[in-house]
Parts: C-alpha cells; sequence; structure tokens
C-alpha cells in the first residue's frame, strides 16, 4: 500500500478554530492516510464540527474521550491508535501548509536514518499579522541530513529547531524513545524533538511548512504564567537530560537548556504580560540573580509601555544569554535577502521576512 502517513489532532472546546485546521488537511498535496482527532471531552460544537468534516476527510476518525486529560495525554492515545510509519501531530489551532506532508515525507524517505524532518514555520499574531519565521536561528540554507553529532554542535548556539506545526515525526522513533512525557507539560514535544534528533538526527527543510497561530489562551501561554508550575517542570526536563548525559545529551546542555527556558518563558510573560506592565516578580523568579536584577525589573515593571519590555528583554538577555546573537543576525539578514513566499495561507501574497 506504500507509505502510510497519520494525524494525531488533539481537541479540547476548539470548534471555532477547526475547520482551518481540517482545510489545510484537506488541502494537503499528500493526503494523509489517516486523521485521528482526539477530542479531550470538549463541551462546545467541536464534535459536530469534525463530524460535518468527515465528509470531505473520509480517512478521518474521531475518537471521543470520556474525561479531560489534557494534551499530552490526547499525543500519547494518538500515538497508540495511529498506524502509520510516519505521524504528524497536530494542533486544532495551527495550520499545515500544502506542501507539508509531501516534502516532509519525501526527505524521510530519503533519510531513512532521521527521526524528524522539520521546515520554518511563520507566527502569525491574534490579530493576522505576521510576527516573523521560527526557528530564530536557521540550522542550514538548504534541505540538509543533519547527523546527531552536528546536532550537538547546532544546540552550541541555537535551541528551538523544531516547531510542531511544521514538523513529521518517524513513530518507530518515538516509540524507541517512550513517547510524549506528559509530566513536561507544554515542553513535553520539544523535549522528544531534541532527543531524538540527538540520538538519531533530522532532516531540515528551510521552506514555510506551517503556520503557528499564536492565542493567548493556548497551552504554552497559559503555562507560561504560572511560574512555579513551569520551574518545576524546566527542572524536571533538566533532571531527565542529567540522567542521560552522553547517550543522548551532551554534558554541557541540560544547564544550557534551562538558562534558554527561563529565558523563553520570561520573554513570554514580558511580551505578552498579564497586566499592561511586566511582573518584576515574576521575572526574577524566572531569571533568579540578586539585587541588581531585582532593581532592573522593578524599574522595568514602572516603566510606561514599550520602554518597560525593552529594558526587561535587554536585561534578561544579558543575564541569561540565550541564543549567538551572531547566528540570529545572520539568519535574519538571510531572510531578509531570500523572503519565504507562504502560498496556501493566509499570508499567500506576502513575502514573509524576519523580523515583520
Amino acid at each position: 500500500m506504500g507509505v502510510r502517513l497519520s494525524v494525531i489532532l488533539p481537541c479540547f472546546n476548539h470548534a471555532r478554530l477547526l475547520p482551518r485546521a481540517f482545510a489545510a488537511l484537506a488541502a494537503q498535496r499528500r493526503p494523509a492516510d489517516e486523521i485521528l482527532l482526539l477530542d479531550d471531552a470538549s463541551t462546545d460544537d467541536s464534535l459536530a464540527v469534525a463530524a460535518f468534516w468527515q465528509a470531505r476527510l473520509p480517512q478521518l476518525q474521531i475518537l471521543p474521550q470520556p474525561r479531560n486529560a489534557g494534551v499530552n495525554e490526547m499525543l500519547q492515545r494518538g500515538l497508540a491508535a495511529a498506524t502509520g510509519e510516519y505521524v504528524y501531530l497536530g494542533a486544532s489551532d495551527d495550520e499545515a501548509m500544502p506542501t507539508l506532508f509531501e516534502r516532509a515525507v519525501t526527505a524521510l524517505e530519503a533519510h531513512p536514518g532521521a527521526a524528524l524532518a522539520a521546515g520554518e514555520v511563520l507566527l502569525v499574531g491574534p490579530d493576522g499579522r505576521s510576527l516573523g519565521l521560527r526557528p530564530v536561528i536557521l540550522p542550514r540554507r538548504t534541505e540538509t541530513f543533519v547527523d546527531a553529532g552536528s546536532t550537538s554542535t547546532l544546540l552550541h548556539g541555537a535551541d528551538n529547531l523544531f516547531v510542531g506545526v511544521g514538523t513529521v515525526w518517524r513513530r518507530a522513533a518515538i516509540a524507541a524513545a517512550g513517547d510524549i512525557d506528559p509530566t513536561l507539560g507544554s515542553m513535553a514535544d520539544g523535549f522528544l524533538a531534541r532527543e531524538l534528533a540527538l540520538r538519531h538526527g533530522f532532516v531540515f527543510i528551510p521552506e514555510v511548512l506551517g503556520v503557528w497561530h499564536i492565542n493567548p489562551g493556548g497551552f504554552s501561554r497559559t503555562a507560561a504564567r504560572d511560574t512555579q508550575a513551569t520551574l518545576a517542570m524546566i527542572d524536571r526536563a533538566r533532571t531527565k537530560m542529567e540522567q542521560s548525559i552522553g547517550a543522548p545529551y551532551p554534558a554541557w546542555y541540560p544547564a544550557l537548556f534551562e538558562r534558554r527556558s527561563r529565558f523563553a518563558v520570561a520573554r513570554l510573560l514580558v511580551v505578552e504580560p498579564a497586566s499592561d506592565r511586566p511582573d518584576p516578580a515574576q521575572l526574577l523568579a524566572m531569571a533568579g540573580g540578586g539585587m541588581l536584577d531585582r532593581a532592573a525589573f522593578l524599574l522595568a515593571g514602572q516603566l510606561p509601555g514599550w520602554l518597560g519590555r525593552i529594558l526587561a528583554l535587554g536585561w534578561l538577555t544579558l543575564r541569561l544569554r540565550p541564543m549567538s546573537l551572531t547566528a540570529i543576525l545572520a539568519s535574519r539578514i538571510d531572510r531578509w535577502r531570500h523572503p519565504r513566499k507562504i502560498a496556501g495561507s493566509a499570508e499567500a501574497d506576502r513575502p514573509a521576512r524576519y523580523p515583520k
């Protein structure tokens, strides 16, 4: 029958967003062989919307769950039910580009040792504006298989190389690693992607293969606002890495991962604060430090508008040194010189540049 590709799509009260996700799946040049909608005990019309789309997507299977268990539990159940050699871990509030499955499956077929194939992702804000491209630092400028050793080298200067909406995985590699770890919350899929890439390597495709629609009420945004739970989650991830030093994690990586994770969460707290200004206590909890840090964050919390945010972000960058500024600048220049066309999305006629 050929290669089978499974889509796992968790859903909880996303009736309003599901049509966009389903339309993107219906538009794939290489259709999925099965689509598993894991409905996490939704109380809105999600099941009715899914049933309506089954006429257009006959490979769609609706798997309603009796009780709400969370995104990672839905992903685990989906992986257990999936039959495809390759899997796409979707999100009902994001959008796969029409070429994603075709490009990713072709890349994985060409590189049978790779655990995943990942492309670039366009970020779109709640108002529909383009917010730039991810990953922030381009791993490669042409389609390339990045082996395990080269992945380790890349992690010296960059992180978050894989964004879920633009990634297709080899299911056997996920199973061998023990599937998704639900105790890692919103970091679970990113943690798994790093581990698999460090064990097996990955294919990077420098094309926009997904659109990440930023949702202030989404999983990662909501988790970031609970600083104590987030710090505990980061600590669990670091501990797991330290237990696997050398197979596959380099000895230097767990501490760097923690620092970058703290920065990523603190950045969200600055850019998307719960109130009109960043909370100094939250920033200090994420960044750590002493009296000088406290003074900087207190001042940032008192300054109006973007002045306070710029000060907070600048201090966080100096304090935590998350990624190579030279590599960030090089990627921005590359994307400016070679703008990406976002075919098949609401941004179709607008070249994507970073930053927008």
